[in-house]
Order: structure tokens, then C-alpha cells, then sequence
């Protein structure tokens, strides 16, 4: 059996979304594994819609078996967050790597990743480093050095597909690259337009946000609309804002050596989150007060929320969490059993390796509108979709 392994997020699930897994699948898989964000994402910020959820909207568009790469590795940055989620992906036996792309072309993005895992890479990124460029233009006119195609890098899907494959390269694992040419808006467009058959997942949150559901009737598979709209009718959607002052009271009430336990931490940074933290009446205050050419927003999001959920661990991933699974993924969590790392199926059995993530579930329940109860963890089980076995047909999608 081929299996083909997505890392994904689907905060929520789009048709862009549904059109990669029917490629995948079209592409040979004979099951697609998906190793998902749980519930804070790469972002830094809570998903807008719990992890169980999400995961069954993937297996109703198409995935087979949906595992949970833990928050201490999604909150990290791209090549980090890529390591831990391939790693988890070929400890659940994925042989093919499918991808997003702006560009889908594998060849270029092989090479790229070959030229960043070889050893002129670092010296070529410092040189660019020491003439005062951005960590992202250095890295960018390194690659462009080498012989690469550094355009690569300023794509969000390339540049996460580049990360993708070179944490196959370091593996040591054999794995067949799929990339998947992107279907819609791009990530960083943020008006979905109504009637629009694709649009980011961006575009879909600020529509919710702002109340216009006409961009989730057009963009949503129907397959996940209507489990959608349960939950976002509990909860009414999760979002940083019931949290901010916390999040600003927790910074005010720090002192910079709190901080720098964190990674990608510096004195610098620190320095500017913690007099921003002083000054700013609301998170995008601060964001906007820290960041810099060098400090991204998404740098100083992470430390802040790191630093709010108390994470300063990244230590990889070690056991295998089950969220959602089909008939096939069943049987792929047979096989799983006696793999390399632990599998958690009924998490009241695991409470031990599961104590981090459950407590970050008990806070990420209060950053909904409507605030969640405590033990969400431990009392849900993965979503299995008996009966279903492989894609839906478009005509769900």
C-alpha cells in the first residue's frame, strides 16, 4: 500500500484543501495520512475550531488517517515546525511527501533543499547576515549563490515545502515528493471574495470574524459545512481576542529572563516585547511596536503566546496522537501498533504523555467566545468514520 503523508493545519479546511488530498490520491496514494497542528498553529494563535473537529473534516474531504503534531513543535518556525512533522509522518510509514506549491516544481525545490542541507550553505547565509541583511534575504541571496532559485523562499508554500524536503534529506529516509500546484488565493490576500470557488484559510477566518458567511458557502467543502457550523455555533469561533489583556497582563507581570528560556529568543527582543508589552493597550499594538526587518510578526507572536502557555521545550515529537481515521486508517493503525513510537488511541490510558497537551487544551478553552469546560482532553476520543474509505467524490467537495 502506498501511503502518501500532507502536513496541514485546515484552520479551516478549504476546497484548495480538498483539490490537494483528490491530487494526492490521484497521484497513487492508496492512503493519505495527514499530521495536523492541534490546537495552536504554526501562526502563533489558537486554531479557530478544535483539533477534533478539523481532523474529521479531513477525513470526510479525503484523508485516511489524521495524527496530531503537538504545540511545542507547531509553535516554532518553519523549519522546525517541518522537522518534527515529517518525523512524524515517516514514523507512520509515509513513503510519498505531498505538498502545496506556488511553483510545483519538484525539481527546483529538491535542488533548493539539497543546497540548504549542504555544508557551503551556513557560510554563504553568514556573509549575507554580516552585511546586515534580514535572516530571510541572507538565506534568500545564499541559495540564489549556490545556484538555487531563491524566489523559492519568499513563497509560503515553497518555502514550507523546501523545509518539508530537507527534513527528509536529514532523515536518511527514502520519500517521493508530490508537489501540488496551488489552487486559489494566495495566504497573505485577506478578503475572501464572495462566490469565489478557492480562497485562503486566512481570508475565511478574518470573513467570520467580520461576520460575512457568504466566503464559507463557496470555499467550504460541503462535506465540512455542516460540522462546521455545530461548533462554531458552540464555541463562536476561537480567536485571540477573549484572551488579549491576559496574554498583556502575563507579559506586564514578566521580567526579561522569563522570557529568554524561550527559543528564538533574544536579549534584543525580548527587550522590545517587554517595553512594547508596557505601552500597548491590545496584542496588535504590541506586535506592531516590537517587530522590525529582523523581528517578524510572526517571531514575536510566538514568543508571546510561548511564553503565555509556558512552552519553552521543543523537544520533538514521541508517540503517535490519533485524532480522526476512516476504515483504511484503521487499518493503518494496525500496522502502527508495533511501530517505533508509542500510539495513542484512548487517550484516558496516556494521561502521562498527554499531560502537556491536555493543559494546553484547558487554556486554549477560554480563548473561545464562548468559553469551553476543562478536561476536553481526556474525554475525547478520536473521531472514526466507520463505512468511508478513501476520497469523496467532487460532487462533495
Amino acid at each position: 500500500m502506498l501511503v502518501a503523508g500532507i502536513v496541514c493545519e485546515y484552520n479551516p479546511l478549504h476546497t484548495g484543501h480538498a483539490h490537494h488530498l483528490r491530487a494526492t490520491r490521484r497521484a497513487g496514494a492508496q492512503a493519505i495520512v495527514c499530521v495536523m497542528s492541534g490546537h495552536f498553529v504554526q501562526r502563533a494563535e489558537p486554531a479557530m475550531l478544535t483539533k477534533w473537529t478539523r481532523a474529521q473534516a479531513a477525513v470526510l474531504c479525503g484523508a485516511d488517517l489524521v495524527l496530531e503534531l503537538p504545540s511545542r513543535c507547531a509553535l516554532q518556525s518553519a523549519e522546525g515546525f517541518a522537522q518534527s512533522a515529517v518525523q512524524l509522518l515517516l514514523a507512520a510509514g509515509a513513503q510519498m511527501l505531498s505538498f502545496g506549491s506556488e511553483s510545483a516544481d519538484t525539481g527546483s525545490l529538491e535542488q533548493a533543499a539539497q543546497l540548504l542541507c549542504s555544508p557551503r550553505f551556513e557560510p554563504a547565509l553568514r556573509e549575507g547576515l554580516q552585511h546586515g541583511l534580514s535572516y530571510a534575504a541572507a538565506r534568500q541571496q545564499a541559495l540564489c549563490a549556490l545556484g538555487g532559485d531563491g524566489s523559492l523562499l519568499s513563497c509560503p508554500n515553497d518555502n514550507l515545502a523546501v523545509e518539508y524536503l530537507k527534513a527528509a534529506i536529514r532523515s536518511g529516509r527514502s520519500v517521493t515528493p508530490l508537489a501540488v500546484l496551488r489552487k486559489g488565493a494566495h495566504h497573505k490576500d485577506p478578503q475572501a471574495q464572495p462566490g469565489a470557488r478557492f480562497c485562503s484559510a486566512s481570508a475565511l477566518r478574518r470573513a467570520w470574524r467580520e461576520g460575512d458567511r457568504r466566503p464559507w458557502d463557496s470555499a467550504v467543502p460541503c462535506n465540512a459545512k455542516e460540522l462546521y457550523r455545530k461548533e462554531l455555533a458552540l464555541t463562536g469561533g476561537v480567536s485571540f481576542s477573549p484572551m488579549e489583556r491576559a496574554l498583556l497582563a502575563r507579559l506586564r507581570a514578566s521580567d526579561k529572563a522569563q522570557l529568554l528560556r524561550l527559543p528564538d529568543a533574544s536579549e534584543e527582543l525580548c527587550a522590545r516585547v517587554l517595553h512594547a508589552a508596557r505601552r500597548s493597550s491590545s496584542l496588535e499594538q504590541l506586535l506592531c511596536e516590537s517587530c522590525t526587518t529582523r523581528y517578524t510578526k510572526s517571531r514575536v507572536r510566538r514568543l508571546v503566546l510561548r511564553h503565555f502557555l509556558e512552552l519553552p521545550s521543543t523537544e520533538p515529537p514521541s508517540f503517535l496522537r490519533v485524532l480522526a481515521f476512516n476504515d483504511t486508517g484503521r487499518m493503518l493503525l494496525r500496522r502502527l501498533r508495533e511501530g517505533p513510537m508509542p500510539l495513542v488511541v484512548k487517550p484516558s490510558e496516556h494521561e502521562a504523555l498527554l499531560r502537556e497537551e491536555a493543559r494546553l487544551t484547558d487554556l486554549f478553552a477560554l480563548f473561545a467566545a464562548n468559553p469551553l469546560p476543562c478536561g476536553m482532553e481526556y474525554r475525547t476520543s478520536p473521531r472514526y468514520l466507520r463505512g468511508q474509505h478513501g476520497s469523496p467524490s467532487s460532487a462533495d467537495v
